[in-house]
């Protein structure tokens, strides 16, 4: 009985956790966004080699140059 019930308050307080882990707020992540070649991104998150593009309906993102290739959300 001491281990069933042990399995049920944590199951209990997994599901609570799972609950409110993802409403963390970002600035209490350790890691930051870097670029594939480990560099920061610029203000606008946009990785060396790519332009910040207004895409209108799809908003802002982060372009290469000379408009070949796909488009990404800018990292934050």
């Amino acid at each position: 009985m001491k281990k069933c019930l042990t399995i049920i308050i944590s199951v209990f307080f997994g599901f609570i956790l799972g609950l409110f882990l993802p409403k963390i707020p970002s600035w209490f992540s350790t890691t930051d966004a870097i670029c594939p070649d480990g560099v920061q991104p610029d203000k606008n998150g946009c990785c060396p080699g790519e332009v910040y593009t207004d895409m209108y309906d799809l908003g802002f993102n982060c372009c290469p140059e000379g408009g070949e290739g796909d488009c990404f959300p800018p990292l934050r």
